[in-house]
């Protein structure tokens, strides 16, 4: 409650936002509840979501330190996104350093889940099919790089992926995700 408006409740500022009865209720609640569903709703498949502070010269950033954070608890993929990560930083001008006061931190965060066919799963159930639905694992990566200095958060990309049980596909699949989320990294002035 600030400006001249205070101590006075909202319903007497914005009279469409009054409740008069249960049904006004629910039908807000069910705006509100499709409006955060929505806006939490990760990127499509091969779709990257990428976010950055418009206020930021990226110019003047030349140097990145690994944050210590969450590593995927498969080695072989850990290994293989750091070294893929340092290779797009590398290809966009950066130097990798040890120093805690280098320019920018960065972390990656991944998360694997199963993800169901519905339409599957709506024929089998119409069928009466005991068959289970086919069923995919997605994987998901986040990149963020913080500003060392003020740990502000300047840039950060996000996918998923529809991944292969065969790891030769996994690993280019891992390979094309790292590369699709670095392109979105601002352009420099």
């Amino acid at each position: 409650n600030f400006g001249p408006d205070r101590g006075r409740g909202v319903t007497q500022r914005l009279p469409l936002l009054r409740w008069q009865s249960m049904e006004g209720v629910v039908n807000i609640l069910g705006y509100a509840l499709a409006l955060l569903m929505f806006a939490a709703q990760p990127p499509a498949s091969g779709k990257v979501h990428s976010d950055y502070d418009k206020t930021v010269d990226f110019a003047k950033y030349r140097t990145y330190t690994w944050s210590h954070g969450p590593v995927d608890y498969r080695p072989k993929l850990h290994d293989l996104l750091v070294a893929d990560i340092d290779k797009e930083m590398a290809a966009l001008g950066f130097t990798k350093s040890t120093d805690p006061k280098a320019d920018l931190t960065l972390r990656y965060f991944t998360v694997r889940s199963t993800s169901i066919d519905m339409k599957e799963l709506e024929k089998a159930e119409r069928e009466g099919s005991k068959e289970q639905a086919k069923s995919y694992d997605v994987g998901k990566l986040a990149v963020v790089l913080r500003e060392t200095a003020t740990d502000k958060r300047v840039w950060a990309a996000q996918t998923q992926e529809y991944m292969s049980p065969d790891m030769a596909k996994r690993e280019e699949t891992v390979r094309q995700a790292v590369t699709k989320v670095f392109q979105t990294y601002p352009k420099k002035k």
